[in-house]
C-alpha cells in the first residue's frame, strides 16, 4: 500500500472514531456560589465526635421550575463519606440565600494530622430526578490528641 493511501485510511479511521465517542454534554450552572465559610475545631480527641457547620452563600437563577438543595459530605482522604448532610434551599427568584449544615464525625485512633475533605454539592430538582448543579472541594488538616 502506498504511503498516501495509508495516510487517507489512517484519517478515515480517526475520523470514523471520533464521530462514535460520545461527549458529554455542557451545561451552564443555575447557581453561583459566592462564600463558603468552614467552621471546624483544629484540634479534636481520637475516638470523640466533633461537630462542623459550613455556610454556603449561593444565588441561583430564577426559575420557578427547580427547586434547590445543599449537600455537605466530610470524606476521608479516600473519599470515603464519613458524615453526610443536607438543607433544602428552595425555588429561586434570584435571591442570595446563606444556608448553614451541620455534620458530625468522629476521628481515628490515630495521634497526628488527620485529613478531612469537605464536599460543597449544590443540587437543581429538575424534572425527576436531583441534577448536580455545582460541587467545592476543600481538603483542611485536624489535629488528633490522645484521649
Amino acid at each position: 500500500m502506498h504511503l498516501q493511501h495509508r495516510i487517507s485510511l489512517v484519517l478515515c479511521i480517526g475520523v470514523a472514531l471520533v464521530g462514535m465517542i460520545r461527549f458529554p454534554a455542557v451545561f451552564a450552572s443555575l447557581c453561583q456560589v459566592s462564600n463558603i465559610d468552614y467552621n471546624y475545631p483544629q484540634q479534636v480527641t481520637a475516638g470523640v465526635s466533633f461537630g462542623t457547620t459550613t455556610t454556603v452563600t449561593v444565588v441561583c437563577a430564577p426559575d420557578d421550575a427547580n427547586y434547590y438543595s445543599i449537600r455537605v459530605d466530610l470524606n476521608d482522604q479516600l473519599f470515603r463519606v464519613l458524615s453526610d448532610s443536607s438543607a433544602p434551599i428552595g425555588y429561586s427568584q434570584g435571591q442570595t440565600w446563606n444556608v448553614s449544615i451541620s455534620n458530625q464525625v468522629t476521628p481515628s485512633m490515630l495521634i497526628g494530622s488527620w485529613q478531612i475533605i469537605f464536599a460543597v454539592y449544590i443540587f437543581a430538582a429538575v424534572g425527576s430526578g436531583d441534577t448536580l448543579d455545582s460541587v467545592t472541594i476543600n481538603p483542611v488538616k485536624v489535629q488528633v490528641v490522645a484521649q
